[in-house]
């Protein structure tokens, strides 16, 4: 895999480096705020770039929503960490859910221009414990005409174990029809090029040369800790740090361990930014809620 160059960095005296964020899926930065203003306060420049045709366009509302090539996804990740390069020395990548493929396949095609990517509840293998056995039949309203219509529409628990949070997801989701856990439906152009991701990715794993954190809750409804024994096979060429959660579901940034997720986020970077890329290791934690 031909790997991008990036231009020499001017390195910033103002922070420790960058940070780029990406949301899942027909969503918004606000799942990650907790995270963003976390990373700000430890001295990080926080970017949240608006990629279109994979983020939620609030002036299309919730109806309107357009997919666009995942390939373009990729290639607007990449163009941003260069623009972020110019300016800081140390430059990661963080994501959750689809947003955590989208940041490996960024990397898998940065190369070592990357200083680390943070995986949050990756989503390669859609096999959680709320996820319907009708899943196999996916790729019928993917790819054939009888799924033209046919849409993901998200339902309880929404990705979160705190019940709190949780009716307040349910609450935004009928007045606005986006919450912090992301639209309330996604369309199949958005599933479709989505499913097209995550194959690329696991095709590509070798190519990542950057250390990786993978944060991943033990009660994930929608991806369970499987996916984290394909980063373990795949990711023959990057040091693996691997934290797994016990008191969350799948929207770790929002749900009871977000405050374990920045902590150990912003470990992670630190850890980095000195040269201190973390030797291939597991974890088990769990925070109160």
């Amino acid at each position: 895999m031909m790997t991008a160059s990036v231009p020499s960095a001017t390195p910033s005296r103002a922070c420790a480096g960058a940070v780029l964020l990406l949301p899942g899926l027909c969503s918004t930065p606000d799942e990650l705020l907790h995270l963003q203003s976390s990373l700000r306060r430890s001295g990080w420049h926080v970017s949240t770039p608006h990629i279109a045709g994979y983020c939620f366009d609030t002036e299309a509302g919730a109806e309107g929503q357009r997919s666009s090539g995942f390939g373009d996804w990729v290639e607007r990740v990449c163009a941003e960490f260069r623009q972020l390069r110019m300016q800081h020395e140390t430059v990661l990548l963080a994501g959750i859910s689809a947003g955590a493929a989208l940041a490996l396949a960024a990397v898998a095609r940065l190369g070592e221009a990357a200083a680390g990517v943070v995986l949050m509840s990756t989503t390669l293998r859609m096999d959680g414990w709320s996820v319907r056995r009708s899943r196999w039949l996916l790729p019928l309203a993917l790819y054939t005409p009888v799924g033209r219509l046919w849409r993901y529409r998200e339902r309880a628990p929404y990705g979160v174990k705190n019940l709190r949070v949780r009716e307040w997801i349910e609450q935004e989701l009928k007045d606005r029809r986006i919450s912090r856990a992301g639209c309330a439906a996604i369309g199949v152009g958005h599933l479709r090029e989505y499913d097209r991701l995550r194959r690329a990715v696991r095709r590509s794993l070798a190519a990542v040369r950057c250390p990786v954190l993978a944060l991943h809750a033990r009660e994930d409804e929608v991806a369970s800790l499987s996916n984290i024994d394909l980063l373990a096979r795949g990711l023959t060429h990057a040091p693996l740090h691997t934290v797994v959660l016990e008191n969350s579901y799948h929207m770790i940034s929002i749900d009871n361990d977000r405050r374990q997720v920045a902590e150990e986020t912003i470990g992670f970077a630190r850890a980095v930014a000195q040269g201190r890329a973390p030797a291939c290791a597991s974890s088990s934690t769990s925070t109160e809620s």
